[in-house]
């Protein structure tokens, strides 16, 4: 690279998990998963500008006040891709966010691993991907996922990432589904301590693997797959999250499920299905400044 500015600018997508079965906590102090998520066409972008330097890397989002030093993930993502890439140029990450901070659907691991992307697009000899990949898993657990861009099957603590087979990922390109989340968000390591106070909450990972076979060897629509286990400590935290659910469900006949450790929710829509009289339920019981948008699997 030159001493002038070169810049890129990369799509950072949401996901949800369909399903989450956790299994026990492990030594490490992570749990064990067996996870099905699919990426949205909801999501950020991230833009990278880079030019010789020091190594210095700042991170800015203008519609959030976000941490721009070393806890920020795609600060973090930045300054392992240089040291792996053994480049010193000046990095400037810019976010452009619609992804909601905190709802469960994977935005800031989205982020680094777009930051990851763009920093190789704009390399003379980019990293191979296998590099990429154990960057991103030493970076977060959720992060592997965002590197593959299509519906996976997560194990571990989500780092070992498998894209499912073409005919079981056909089922969700381009369906519907509504994301709902009130103002607050929620902290993972709460959820899942929650979850360690109560092991009789965790799946027995032999069951969970049954019921995934059997929808992959299947032909059941995604809606048969819905189910995760850290529901149970967040409606434990916030009743009303249960109550809103059950009413979307019996009173407009949608299939709701939440994502990751919440808070956002979402809804799987029929097609053709108006969502106006539901996104009227969901405003009267989280607020006008609550988040809901419409989007589709990716």
């Amino acid at each position: 690279m030159k001493s002038g500015i070169r810049s890129v600018s990369v799509f950072s997508p949401a996901k949800v998990n369909l399903f989450l079965a956790v299994t026990g906590k492990r030594p490490d102090g992570f749990h064990d998963i067996l996870s099905v998520a699919a990426p949205l066409q909801l999501g950020d972008v991230v833009t990278i500008e880079a030019r010789v330097g020091h190594g210095e890397v700042d991170c800015l989002c203008p519609e959030l006040q976000l941490p721009v030093g070393e806890d920020n993930i795609a600060v973090r993502a930045a300054r392992a891709w240089l040291n792996k890439a053994r480049c010193e140029w000046n990095v400037c990450i810019t976010i452009s966010k619609r992804i909601p901070v905190g709802g469960g659907l994977g935005g800031g691991s989205s982020n680094a691993v777009a930051t990851l992307h763009a920093l190789n697009l704009l390399a003379k000899v980019p990293l191979p991907f296998e590099t990429l990949l154990d960057l991103a898993g030493e970076l977060g657990s959720d992060c592997p996922l965002f590197l593959f861009g299509e519906p996976c099957l997560l194990e571990g603590r989500g780092e070992s990432v498998k894209p499912l087979p073409a005919k079981v990922s056909e089922r969700f390109r381009g369906s519907r589904l509504l994301l709902f989340a009130p103002s607050l968000g929620m902290d993972t390591t709460e959820v899942y301590d929650r979850l360690a106070h109560n092991p009789g909450w965790y799946s027995d990972m032999g069951h969970a693997r049954a019921l995934l076979a059997k929808w992959t060897e299947g032909s059941d629509d995604v809606d048969a797959l819905l189910a995760n286990d850290l529901q149970k400590p967040v409606f434990e935290k916030c009743p009303g999250f249960p109550v809103l659910l059950e009413e979307l469900s019996e009173g407009f006949g949608w299939k709701c499920g939440m994502s990751g450790s919440g808070s956002c929710c979402f809804a799987l829509l029929d097609n053709g299905l108006g969502v106006s009289g539901g996104v009227k339920k969901i405003r009267s019981a989280w607020g006008e400044d609550c988040f809901v948008e419409e989007t589709a699997f990716a």
